[in-house]
């Protein structure tokens, strides 16, 4: 389920919803503006337009403000030069929160990421990138501080900072076939670059709570009177089902790849052009795999949506060549949902703190209101 952004635009919103319209149409003809509005309101855990309308003001009206001396601290970390402007709050994700820096040397955008996310990890990333805008995808332009560090430790976290980009917002699913065979090219560009990597498979997509783990969440759940605490429940014999679908992966040819190329981290440029806003998941995998994932992130939310895979795949196929794909191909791809959704539960159960609270509840509901099910891939595998 989508959180709004600190400081939320109704321009777009309304574009988003025009987009969402798009897509409606492909399946429902006769969806209106009015459908669109209520499905994007739903996206974002709101009953209706007004009332998405109405937090959008609440919103602007009590967003967040920097703690002070943060500003200054990330602006000499990277060299920004001096901040002239109070900082202003963009967004919070599970990574923390990004903020708007303005400065005498121009304007940035600075966020937190996850402590794994080292010097190291960010200079792969780096590569991908790098490789990926000479080809022709579209990038922020990312900041070195005077150091040279991707990132750099401010007040105990890691932050990177990006050159500002005027950009539209993230696209929302279900997307439409023309968006979704710009991604589709996208992937086939990256895959063609065929950056070989000799590091392992990240663990988070190889690694899975067993069965017993399952069970005592759904007994946490309860414990903490979580209303959903029934719905997860009655969800274990799928994810159970999930955990059958598995792939032999060893001696595999690896490749660099986003491994993170969802709708979260794509925006609309002013050109039209979709811009890759996320590189520092970048890891190790196959086409096989990615693709595959990438289906369940464009294609599977909220319903299988069979003509954005069939454009997916013809986007694909202007750049490079298929993989071919069968249901253990999911087996990265399942094993990143059930890991998600199981800390996303484990952090809604036990908070760190208010903001994460909001957003892992949200993100709990949405994962148990739209599961990734076997089912649901087989039917990816049909479209």
């Amino acid at each position: 389920m989508r959180l709004l952004p600190d400081k939320p635009s109704m321009e777009f919103l309304r574009k988003q919803a025009k987009d969402l319209l798009v897509a409606l149409r492909e399946t429902t003809p006769g969806s209106s503006l009015a459908d669109a509005q209520r499905t994007l309101a739903g996206e974002y855990g709101m009953h209706d337009w007004p009332t998405l309308k109405a937090e959008v003001d609440r919103r602007n009206a009590d967003a967040p403000v920097a703690p002070d001396g943060l500003a200054d601290e990330i602006a000499a970390a990277f060299g920004l030069g001096r901040v002239t402007e109070p900082a202003t709050p963009v967004s919070f994700t599970p990574m923390g929160r990004s903020w708007d820096l303005t400065t005498d040397q121009g304007r940035w955008l600075a966020g937190a990421v996850y402590p794994w996310i080292t010097p190291e990890q960010a200079e792969i990333g780096a590569r991908l990138r790098d490789a990926a805008v000479i080809a022709g995808v579209a990038a922020p332009v990312a900041v070195r501080s005077p150091k040279g560090q991707l990132i750099e430790r401010v007040r105990d976290e890691g932050w990177r900072v990006h050159e500002w980009l005027e950009v539209g917002p993230p696209p929302v699913t279900p997307v439409s076939s023309a968006v979704a065979r710009r991604i589709g090219t996208a992937y086939a560009i990256l895959h063609g670059l065929a950056i070989p990597s000799e590091a392992p498979i990240n663990p988070y997509l190889t690694w899975r709570s067993g069965e017993a783990e399952w069970h005592q969440l759904v007994d946490r759940a309860r414990a903490a009177g979580k209303p959903w605490a029934g719905q997860l429940e009655a969800l274990l014999p799928e994810v159970f089902e999930l955990h059958k679908i598995d792939a032999d992966f060893t001696d595999q040819e690896l490749i660099l790849c986003n491994s993170n190329l969802i709708p979260s981290y794509v925006r609309q440029g002013r050109s039209g052009e979709l811009v890759v806003t996320e590189w520092d998941f970048t890891g190790s995998l196959t086409p096989e795999f990615e693709v595959a994932g990438a289906l369940t992130h464009w294609g599977m939310r909220p319903k299988t949506n069979h003509k954005a895979i069939v454009a997916f795949r013809e986007g694909y196929l202007e750049r490079g060549e298929w993989p071919k794909l069968e249901l253990a191909s999911f087996t990265l791809a399942v094993t990143a949902w059930l890991n998600w959704t199981y800390n996303a539960i484990c952090e809604a159960i036990d908070p760190e703190n208010d903001e994460r609270a909001e957003f892992a509840e949200r993100e709990a509901l949405g994962l148990l209101q739209w599961p990734m099910t076997r089912a649901r891939l087989e039917d990816i595998l049909g479209a």
